[in-house]
């Protein structure tokens, strides 16, 4: 069949909305559950208390204090719970414009209507988030200054605490679903976190990249030569760098979730979350066939030389770790750990566009065949 001129136009406009809507657009993040105060930050730092309902996108910032918790819904159907005394930033939340997608109404998908990237920094504190089945094409990571969890449709926990002395500690659990960590300073790749386990992490916290300071003193004029004939007064060469010791390796241990720790998802998932109550209800029964936690360690007293009496309490016991293994199906887009979010935005909206324009195109052939 021979489309004529005319109707070859119409059928063009017809489908530049289609391929207008295959473009990556700023999601939208809205407010649910707050218990108590917690604030908002605007990409120049500007701060307001946060109230429900409230929308916002990619580049703000939410804190709570020390009895805040504030439930967050993206536009792709994903929550997110903000635990007390955390910090957090919407780095990069983007996704395709899809008519199922209805402001309000973002729980009530239970698929991911449009490929979308996110990436949620955690500065310091904890996280519980709730993933419907992402699109293959999209990609949800929550970073910390150590390492990143890439998540696939699940519930997980990730939280981060600065230690002070130059290392960090990071828990990474999947209570349901696939996440996969990589801890930027191991030798190693992703490794598979599978549901009801828990990573723990200790590793060194990198430090901020300072700009150099300018020396001391009378910057010489551009373009001057020494004085012919002089020699540098000796002594006045620039004293060579102190080395600072190598970072310890990070130490790094897998091991199942307790009945403690999914006892706490489920009981934040019922309490402070808007989600349907099968959620928490699946959690709690995994809590109650999960091993219990290990008990307190009971405080040493000894008696020293002196007839004193030291009392110490020992470090809690560590579970054995579960081997370390890679993912069994890597992740296609996600960002972190050596792929930058820009890089990965231009990736996706690369994708989706030449199928959006493989969908639309029509049939070059003048004979029809």
């Amino acid at each position: 069949m021979c489309i004529s001129p005319r109707n070859f136009c119409l059928l063009a406009l017809g489908f530049l909305p289609v391929l207008a809507f295959a473009a990556l657009t700023n999601g939208k993040v809205q407010v649910g559950i707050v218990k108590d105060e917690a604030y908002l930050y605007d990409k120049q730092g500007k701060k307001e208390p946060l109230k429900s309902a409230r929308v916002f996108q990619e580049g703000f910032r939410v804190e709570t204090t020390a009895q805040n918790t504030v439930e967050l819904i993206l536009s792709n159907g994903s929550t997110l719970i903000v635990s007390p005394d955390t910090l957090l930033e919407v780095k990069t939340f983007r996704q395709v414009v899809s008519n199922l997608i209805v402001e309000g109404e973002y729980q009530k998908l239970d698929k991911e209507p449009s490929p979308s990237i996110t990436e949620i920094e955690v500065i310091r504190g904890k996280v519980i988030g709730e993933v419907r089945k992402l699109n293959p094409q999209s990609s949800y990571t929550i970073k910390t200054p150590v390492g990143v969890a890439r998540i696939r449709g699940t519930i997980y926990t990730v939280e981060f605490a600065d230690n002070g002395k130059g290392t960090g500690t990071l828990n990474i659990a999947c209570v349901r679903g696939s996440v996969e960590a990589t801890v930027f300073a191991a030798n190693t790749g992703p490794i598979a976190v599978k549901p009801g386990d828990n990573l723990s992490v200790q590793a060194p916290v990198p430090k901020p990249v300072e700009a150099p300071k300018p020396t001391e003193g009378t910057k010489p004029t551009e373009g001057t030569k020494p004085t012919e004939g002089t020699t540098p007064t000796e002594g006045t060469a620039p004293a060579a760098p102190v080395e600072a010791p190598p970072a310890p390796p990070p130490v790094i241990t897998l091991a199942p979730m307790n009945s403690a720790q999914l006892g706490s998802v489920a009981t934040t998932l019922a309490t402070v979350s808007s989600l349907d109550q099968g959620v928490a209800a699946t959690v709690k029964n995994m809590a109650d066939n999960a091993p219990p936690p290990p008990p307190p360690a009971t405080p040493v007293t000894t008696t020293n030389a002196d007839g004193t009496t030291t009392t110490t309490t020992p470090a809690p016991e560590i579970p054995p770790s579960k081997p370390l293994t890679p993912p069994t199906t890597p992740t296609n887009t996600s960002s972190g750990g050596g792929t930058s979010a820009a890089d990965t935005v231009q990736k996706v909206t690369e994708t989706v566009q030449k199928t959006v324009e493989k969908q639309t195109q029509t049939n070059p052939s003048p004979t029809g065949g």
